[in-house]
């Protein structure tokens, strides 16, 4: 098991991310563009805004057992005001798509990063 920073475990993701993208960006900066790109592209303003699509992309980390895009669509959507109850809701449907490994996303993540990014604006 990861051993926790004094930020959680979010913030270690977050970190972790962070640290690695520049090397991405470095090694294979192509690569990181393109993805890069994408991303910027999907996440603009448009019918959905952002804490409907970081709640799509909560629901679709949990789907598909990515604890660190869980982590930081969670901060993002919690960032973009959705409710400790809307995040929940979205995991309750990823399970559907899921199963059991989705279960197992949300007993052992989803809960833990909500106290966490909740508890600093509390």
């Amino acid at each position: 098991m990861p051993k926790k920073s004094a930020g959680g475990r979010v913030q270690q993701i977050v970190d972790t991310r962070t640290k690695n993208q520049k090397r991405v960006k470095k090694e294979a900066p192509l690569l990181a563009e393109g993805f890069d790109s994408l991303v910027k592209a999907y996440f603009q303003p448009s019918a959905l805004d952002t804490k409907y699509k970081e709640l799509i992309a909560v629901a679709l980390s949990i789907s598909r057992c990515c604890v660190p895009c869980l982590a930081i669509h969670m901060k993002n959507a919690v960032e973009a005001r959705a409710t400790r109850e809307e995040v929940i809701d979205a995991a309750k449907i990823a399970v559907e798509f899921g199963g059991g490994p989705s279960f197992v996303m949300i007993r052992n993540n989803l809960l833990e990063f909500l106290d966490e990014l909740t508890r600093k604006k509390e």
